[in-house]
């Protein structure tokens, strides 16, 4: 530092106060009482011009500090694309509730300038420009000049991932198919923006949550439930989805876990043949059962469920989003199969 400054001096004093080298020398050569060794001096000016640039330029790079997110990375996405970061991006476009939750956990706050009209969580979410729904506007995203767009594989049409390509947007494509794979969407986020320790933190205190559900349903027996996404048709939960999971962590046995479609539609024959213990109805944050859903399910009182009144709404932004939330929506799941439990007293 000593050195480097000391140059910076030796710079001025060369150049003159000005700064301008080529009227400083001017005015020495034009006079007649030189002395020869100046004369030779003046020479070799333009070598020891290059030679300080260079060595204040090597004295920059010992005193400036190496950003942490200066190596570049490449990392492969859920459609087995391999996609490289020079910097972490600080403009992004999420197209899908659940990642948007997960950049907001992330601290990511800032770096969001795009979301879905379906984004209402956390409320600072509100406040993003809205880009569409399923169809996302591209002339919305080009607007927005952003240097990442992420979504949820299946959610878009391959002509929509295209037009991304055809305006060089960048653009990342996750899968959370599964409990595991939203953890290791968190993490590849956090490695994408640069924020490693906070998604591990995120991450390990979502898995410690895990840990309790697990303990506190291990000792229970399992309970038979129908998990609705959607009534009318009636549509529930097979195999190939995330909630699968979750059914199965909150020490449920799925009725339509045997079927081969991530979002199988079930006809009620097949309800009644199965009978399910408890009916998970993913509707609105409202617990309550409407009357009208009173009629519909009173229909079918053969159904243990309804005869025991085992009938939940449950807040389908909880479970039905891939994202950090659906702990809270284990837990809530857990609790309902089994009144019970108490996660306070598992360690």
């Amino acid at each position: 530092m000593r050195f480097c400054r000391l140059l910076k001096k030796s710079i001025r004093f060369v150049l003159g106060p000005s700064g301008s080298s080529r009227t400083y020398l001017s005015t020495l050569r034009a006079s007649r009482s030189l002395r020869p060794r100046v004369r030779s001096f003046l020479s070799s000016l333009p070598i020891l011009f290059i030679a300080t640039l260079f060595l204040l330029t090597f004295c920059a790079l010992l005193v400036t500090p190496l950003s942490a997110n200066a190596v570049p990375i490449t990392v492969t996405d859920d459609l087995g694309r391999d996609v490289r970061f020079l910097k972490p991006p600080e403009r992004i476009v999420s197209l899908a509730p659940g990642l948007t939750e997960i950049l907001f956990s992330l601290g990511l706050d800032n770096r969001i300038v795009g979301v879905t009209d379906y984004c209402n969580f956390p409320p600072e979410a509100l406040s993003k420009t809205r880009v569409g729904g399923l169809n996302a506007n591209i002339e919305k995203i080009l607007a927005l000049h952003p240097d990442l767009v992420v979504g949820v594989a299946g959610l878009y049409q391959q002509e929509n991932l295209t037009r991304f390509e055809r305006f060089h947007i960048p653009y990342f494509v996750v899968d959370p198919a599964s409990l595991e794979k939203i953890f290791e969407t968190i993490l590849v986020f956090g490695k994408i923006e640069g924020v490693n320790s906070t998604a591990a933190d995120t991450v390990r205190q979502l898995r410690i949550r895990l840990d309790r559900v697990r303990q506190g349903v291990r000792p229970l027996p399992p309970t038979r439930l129908l998990y609705v996404v959607d009534k009318e048709p009636l549509i529930s939960v097979g195999k190939g989805s995330y909630l699968a999971d979750l059914i199965r962590e909150a020490g449920g046995i799925n009725i339509a876990g045997g079927l081969e479609k991530a979002y199988p539609m079930l006809s009620m024959e097949y309800v009644i043949q199965q009978n399910p213990q408890v009916i998970i109805l993913a509707m609105d944050a409202d617990r309550t059962l409407s009357d009208q859903e009173k009629r519909y399910w009173d229909r079918w009182s053969s159904l243990s469920a309804v005869r025991d009144g085992k009938i939940y709404k449950v807040d389908r932004d909880r479970l039905n989003r891939p994202g950090p939330r659906v702990m809270d929506g284990l837990e809530e799941l857990a609790r309902l199969l089994h009144p019970t439990i108490d996660f306070q007293s598992v360690r």
